[in-house]
């Protein structure tokens, strides 16, 4: 039988299902801006041009992706760089205009990220995972986090800081170790917040988190928004091209980052918990996909995978329902926008790579 025949056909159809839904619900914010169809007929091609590539991906041996580690994370920090250099956009320099589109290179980073402590650590495979191999590896993750750092953009530096110790937890290293990581990123958190390193938007946003019922906090306004979305769709929803707070274009960002209250508002509290079950069923693939892994390249590259799409999913889901601070972050698969798109059909097509390989004999 062919490679190609052995698709993990749950993980693909739940790609398919979420890509397909989050088209819809696109389309369904935008109809009354003016530019649904337009918006719509970039995502489906967004979609079909990251099937392709993960198709692409796919058919390559893990073996030979793990050989492209640093030509890719090399062009990623240079176009992280390059991001850097170009005009703003809200006051943030993270999209590179191409034509009519804009790359943005921290989503890519991601990847970048997880492809080179995969062939890291299973190049070092065979030293003690202490401490001194622990700071080893955070190094890789440290160079594009830097970069994003000064786009300026707090919440993919956290994400990918937390791939870091999923990825280091599924290699088997010590757990006193990854928390004594942990409290030392929370004790420079709390230090970049008494120097002032911390802009004042991503303060406010944190502030409105812990005090939600502060009326007085412009930041709070897209939590408000979100749960009298999120509340008035019941069991059943509003209906379809009928939310009130979606279809009048209260809740800002709601193609992107809140793309989940049109769900939860249009298709109700059925609809949004199908959402949650199938991220929930694309997480425990992935993670069957890391446990059947034939070496420990494919196993922790599987298992940061898993990390990147529960924080996101967490984070995205979490900041419309009063869980997570707000955040500029889309949810996988459903929000509107290319990169992040494209990015996640990248990491699926690594997961199937390894899945239509899991027996394979290693020497």
């Amino acid at each position: 039988m062919s490679a190609m025949r052995r698709v993990d056909m749950q993980l693909l159809t739940v790609v398919l299902l979420l890509s397909a839904i989050g088209a819809l619900a696109i389309y369904s914010c935008m109809r009354n801006a003016g530019d649904a169809t337009s918006r719509l007929t970039m995502q489906l091609a967004y979609i079909i041009v990251g099937l392709a590539i993960m198709t692409g991906i796919m058919a390559l041996d893990t073996g030979k992706i793990r050989g492209l580690t640093w030509p890719i994370y090399i062009i990623v920090l240079v176009l992280l760089a390059i991001a850097l250099m170009m005009g703003s956009v809200r006051e943030t320099h993270r999209w590179i205009p191409i034509g009519p589109v804009n790359i943005q290179p921290a989503e890519l980073a991601k990847i970048a990220v997880i492809i080179m402590l995969g062939a890291v650590v299973s190049k070092l495979e065979h030293e003690e995972h202490d401490f001194i191999f622990l700071i080893k590896t955070l190094f890789y993750v440290g160079a594009p986090a830097l970069l994003i750092l000064l786009q300026p953009d707090l919440g993919t530096p956290i994400v990918l800081f937390f791939i870091w110790l999923v990825m280091m937890y599924a290699l088997g290293a010590n757990s006193v170790h990854l928390g004594a990581f942990v409290l030392a990123g929370l004790l420079l958190f709390a230090g970049a917040w008494g120097f002032g390193l911390v802009r004042p938007h991503q303060k406010a946003r944190l502030t409105a988190f812990m005090h939600p019922d502060d009326t007085s906090q412009a930041a709070s306004y897209h939590l408000r928004q979100s749960l009298i979305a999120v509340g008035s769709g019941h069991l059943w929803g509003q209906g379809l091209f009928h939310g009130v707070q979606s279809q009048a274009d209260f809740i800002p960002d709601q193609e992107t980052d809140f793309i989940f209250t049109v769900i939860a508002e249009e298709l109700g509290f059925v609809g949004a918990a199908s959402i949650i079950v199938l991220y929930a069923l694309m997480l425990y693939r992935g993670l069957c996909i890391s446990a059947s892994a034939p070496t420990v390249f494919d196993r922790v590259v599987a298992a940061g995978i898993v990390g990147m799409l529960l924080i996101e999913v967490y984070v995205n889901i979490g900041m419309t329902i009063g869980l997570a601070p707000v955040k500029g972050m889309a949810l996988p698969f459903l929000s509107y926008g290319g990169s992040n798109l494209l990015a996640h059909m990248m990491a699926v097509g690594i997961l199937q790579s390894i899945y239509m390989r899991r027996d394979q004999i290693v020497f």
